[in-house]
């Protein structure tokens, strides 16, 4: 269950994966570290892994159907244990300001988690990140690797 309890604006995790669902080890340590509300800004380039660790911690979150990648309507809802998780990728928007309908204002409360892929392309309409989460992949000796931090 997600804290309401202060979070340690300090923290950070550094992880390394081999392989995608090694993330869900990930996802259970970024989990027990979320509060409400939170805003989390996901980096990483095409294919990382964003929405697959969001689905991961979505799940260790108490969310138990089907998580979908919300790229061409923007955003998803979750409810989880204690509030509602707001997954969002905004890999196609082109300019900011077409998100200025989305009403977020109204979305974000104490009962609120934000999850943003590409917050880039949404500057200025965005609730400010809480915490970072990047994902970079590199190849070592023909295996991918994951290096994922929270913070």
């Amino acid at each position: 269950m997600v804290s309401r309890n202060g979070l340690d604006k300090s923290i950070e995790m550094n992880f390394s994966v081999k392989t995608l669902e090694d993330s869900a080890d990930v996802a259970v340590k970024i989990a027990e570290a979320l509060v409400f509300p939170s805003c989390i800004y996901i980096e990483g380039a095409m294919g990382a892994g964003k929405t697959t660790l969001t689905t991961y911690i979505l799940k260790c979150l108490g969310y138990n159907g089907a998580v979908t990648s919300p790229t061409y309507n923007l955003i998803q809802e979750y409810p989880v244990d204690g509030g509602t998780v707001y997954h969002m990728d905004l890999y196609r928007v082109d300019d900011p300001s077409e998100l200025e309908f989305l009403a977020f204002e109204d979305l974000w409360n104490d009962d609120a988690i934000f999850i943003i892929e590409w917050p880039s392309k949404g500057r200025g309409f965005l609730p400010n990140a809480t915490h970072t989460l990047s994902i970079s992949v590199k190849t070592e000796k023909a295996i991918e690797i994951r290096d994922i931090a929270f913070k």
